[in-house]
């Protein structure tokens, strides 16, 4: 068994398998909008840099959603629409990433991230990104629904306020982990290390 021992409320995953097979770092609300307005946005971002470098070598997949606003609707919280400079990436994916768009503030509403996922048997998601409690909280509570067993990087997410941030963390722990569990990159990236060399003698 592989896990993160340190992850609240329990140690993550709950099934105690780190399959990078299963694995993706799902990066929410990765554009200029989004970071522009989130606060500790430099430093998540190189956080999620580095994470999504070590998944990558570990053979995890990264996804990077892009939100866009529905049509009509124009308020402080929604995407930008594309074409506008807020629409631009601020996460640059590699080639072997998978960029998709969705509609709104869920990365799987409106979009194929749920398609996009089980295609490739991927059912553990780490999550970050920018606009903690509108982007990525709202894309951790469709995971859980759609049956993913989520982690979110405590470390890995940038609020737009400090004190909604901190109660979008709070709750994923609630009765037990109802989203999922919290812990931090360094605890995650030590446990993918653990992983490699038992695969390679295996």
């Amino acid at each position: 068994m592989t896990v993160l021992d340190s992850t609240v409320p329990y140690p993550w995953p709950y099934d105690g398998v780190l399959d990078p097979g299963r694995l993706a770092l799902v990066v929410a609300g990765a554009q200029a909008g989004w970071a522009a307005r989130s606060r500790r946005a430099a430093e998540v971002a190189t956080v999620l840099l580095s994470v999504a470098a070590e998944m990558r070598t570990a053979g995890a997949l990264i996804v990077v959603v892009r939100h866009g606003a529905p049509p009509g609707r124009r308020r402080s919280i929604v995407p930008p629409r594309p074409g506008e400079d807020d629409w631009r990436l601020t996460f640059n994916p590699r080639p072997s990433d998978v960029v998709v768009d969705a509609t709104g503030v869920d990365g799987f509403h409106g979009g194929p991230l749920d398609d996009v996922l089980r295609a490739r048997g991927v059912d553990h998601l780490v999550l970050g990104g920018f606009g903690h409690e509108a982007a990525v909280d709202s894309t951790l509570r469709s995971a859980n629904d759609r049956g993913y067993e989520c982690l979110v990087l405590t470390d890995g997410v940038a609020p737009f306020d400090e004190g909604l941030g901190a109660h979008a963390l709070s709750s994923v722990t609630m009765s037990g982990g109802i989203f999922g569990a919290v812990g931090t990159s360094t605890a995650l990236v030590q446990a993918i290390h653990r992983r490699i060399p038992l695969e390679a003698v295996s």
